[in-house]
């Protein structure tokens, strides 16, 4: 029994010996800290990793391990990974008993203030990260990853995300895009709304251009307000355009005349189809249908290059002919529109007219039942044949248009002519030609009387530069320019027409938010102006109206501006107006009265003295509108003879109708 306690308290002592010899070889907190302090960083993160769950010294050595590694983290990953660390930190010394954690702030400084202001640092250099960098996978990362932001960061994140948002706002990339539209849209800023209307408008180009057409369940998915996403046949259409033969796609085009994904089938098809090997394989019914599909694209390029014109009776017959086969799809539609815009440019008008009257009947207003989400372009077919008839009948005007060739360049878009009231020089917009500085400059040209021809022109230094610079009207006296400059009118004076301008300055006009293309009247006190009460939407432009703001001629002072009543301004666009030197004759552009094209020019006289009662607006006739949108006329001589204006990047005068 002896031998035993003996041997047992032998057993006890090793233990003892060896607990005693275990604590001692252990490296204390303080000896972590002590090297801290002297920046012996390897040496004191060892101790610190020793002490991160001990339960009296864990936050503490939680604290100061994140110190050291956060003096060589600067990845996203790593600062996020360190700022939850921070948050555990936290948590774990909330839970310690308060004597402890008050010892740990007495002798080792570490409290809630310390965490928080470790974490704000931290955070910054997150921040400072994602704005270098710029783009928006990046702060996704940022705004996903950070999931306890400190409520005083939260105005740098929101700078950083606006400054971000609004940096890449030029893109083509579909990716991009659908990120600002879908997740960032509330951060655009209402001066760059225009990019992302034009994002929401080429979606499907920039989508086409990255993905193949059997992803368009995606497109479908992250855009459900579109054509593809409201298409009742969607489901139908996505796995022909995976895995569809050539047959299968001209079998379902052949019997569905409804879908609006059927440009996306007839591109496919032109795609399949220069496989010879897989137009062997059809049936006569679907070779048949093929080459009734390829004549189509063989009349659009006759159509859109004017070869057309060699056998115009031919061409009116094969559009009709498609039509006939083919309406009411939306291909027969753009094959309307698109032989329409050929017999006005060629002035073909009762061509047109039987063109118009043929197809009216094989475009019903209805859809299938069952559908009605589709894109129902079916139900303006109609009502846009029934605008433009009216305007096709009447007698032919003493209209003519020519371009001005000596001013316009193949590669740059000429735009905006305003002409001095004696027709001796002209100003306009000038972008992507050889001789811009930057996106649109002001240039200028005279008239050469022996060459009965304008000079070339040259760019104006002193109102040119970075943005957009826009010209908009001249006195009558040459001595005063309207200019858009960056979205805002700005003023330039000159001594003479031979002068140098000034340095443009903000029109002192102001009432409405939004203020666009505007003329100032041939002595300088009247002002007519494109504007709108609200901005619009990133994705919706705002209801743009015609306003006047008068100048008092003692003072100087603009009123603010009034809208011109219901009789010129509707519920669609009205914009470019210009006002003859009477001061009752008003040229604009309108989408909403029926027209040619989707905007189309309009005079109305005013029949009382106040600003709000004019005539009913006359359509400027077939000879100056056509299917094109148009922006009216900048210029028009004191006489009423003669116009300027610009379609589609060109520079054009206009005869008008005595």
């Amino acid at each position: 029994m002896k031998n035993k306690n003996i041997c047992r308290f032998r057993h006890l002592l090793s233990v003892l010996a060896a607990c005693l010899l275990m604590v001692s070889c252990a490296p204390s907190f303080k000896k972590g800290y002590k090297a801290f302090e002297r920046r012996d960083y390897p040496a004191a993160i060892s101790v610190f990793q020793h002490f991160e769950a001990h339960p009296k010294w864990g936050p503490a050595a939680q604290y100061y391990s994140t110190r050291i590694r956060l003096s060589d983290t600067r990845d996203l990953p790593g600062l996020l990974a360190l700022d939850h660390a921070l948050q555990q930190t936290d948590s774990s010394l909330h839970h310690l008993p308060l004597r402890l954690a008050g010892c740990q702030a007495r002798k080792y400084g570490v409290d809630s203030m310390a965490i928080a202001s470790l974490r704000e640092q931290t955070q910054r250099w997150a921040i400072a990260g994602i704005r270098a960098r710029g783009t928006l996978p990046a702060l996704d990362s940022l705004l996903d990853g950070l999931t306890a932001p400190l409520p005083q960061l939260q105005p740098d994140i929101e700078d950083t995300h606006r400054d971000i948002v609004n940096a890449n706002l030029e893109t083509a990339d579909y990716d991009t895009m659908t990120a600002i539209l879908r997740r960032h849209i509330d951060y655009v800023l209402s001066e760059n709304y225009d990019e992302t209307r034009r994002m929401s408008e080429s979606l499907w180009t920039a989508f086409t251009t990255k993905y193949p057409p059997c992803a368009i369940d995606r497109f479908a998915r992250e855009h459900p307000m579109t054509f593809a996403g409201r298409d009742c046949w969607l489901s139908e259409v996505h796995p022909l355009l995976c895995e569809g033969s050539l047959g299968d796609l001209l079998d379902f085009h052949g019997e569905n005349r409804w879908t609006a994904l059927e440009i996306v089938v007839l591109n496919r098809i032109a795609g399949l189809a220069e496989d010879s090997t897989a137009a062997q394989q059809l049936d006569p019914g679907q070779q048949a249908h093929l080459l009734r599909l390829k004549a189509r694209t063989g009349l659009r390029s006759a159509l859109h290059s004017g070869n057309a014109a060699r056998d115009t009776s031919a061409a009116l017959g094969a559009a009709l002919e498609y039509i006939r086969q083919f309406a009411p799809r939306y291909s027969a539609f753009r094959m309307l529109e698109e032989a329409l815009q050929f017999f006005l440019e060629y002035q073909l008008y009762s061509s047109g007219i039987t063109l118009l009257e043929q197809a009216r009947p094989f475009f019903p207003d209805t859809l299938p039942e069952g559908c009605t989400t589709n894109f129902n372009y079916q139900h303006r077919v109609k009502p846009w044949i029934d605008g433009k008839l009216p305007i096709l009948r009447r007698p032919p005007q003493t209209t003519g248009k020519r371009p001005l060739t000596s001013l316009n360049t193949p590669e740059g878009e000429e735009f905006n002519p305003v002409v001095r009231a004696d027709a001796m020089e002209l100003f306009f917009a000038g972008r992507g030609r050889r001789d811009n500085l930057a996106k649109a400059d002001v240039f200028t040209a005279t008239w050469d009387t022996a060459r009965q021809d304008w000079t070339s022109p040259r760019r104006v230094p002193e109102l040119s530069g970075a943005g957009q610079q826009i010209p908009l009207s001249l006195t009558a006296d040459g001595k005063q320019l309207l200019l858009q400059i960056n979205g805002r009118l700005y003023l330039s004076r000159r001594a003479a027409p031979e002068s140098a301008w000034s340095v443009p300055e903000p029109l002192p006009v102001s009432g409405i938010p939004i203020m666009g293309s505007g003329q100032l009247s041939a002595d300088g006190n009247i002002l007519v102006l494109e504007g709108a009460y609200s901005t619009g939407s990133p994705t919706h432009a705002p209801d743009l109206d015609i306003f006047v703001s008068l100048r008092d001629p003692a003072t100087g002072t603009w009123g603010r501006p009034a809208a011109l009543g219901a009789d010129i301004n509707t519920d669609g666009q009205e914009t470019s107006p210009f006002l003859l030197p009477d001061g009752r004759t008003l040229y604009y552009t309108s989408t909403e009265y029926p027209g040619l094209g989707s905007s189309d020019v309009f005079m109305a006289t005013r029949t009382r003295d106040d600003w709000t009662h004019w005539s009913w607006p006359k359509n400027m006739g077939k000879e100056l509108n056509d299917t094109f949108p148009h922006r009216g006329y900048t210029t028009v001589s004191a006489d009423g003879k003669r116009a300027w204006m610009s379609v589609n990047g060109d520079l054009w005068e206009v005869q008008l109708q005595e």
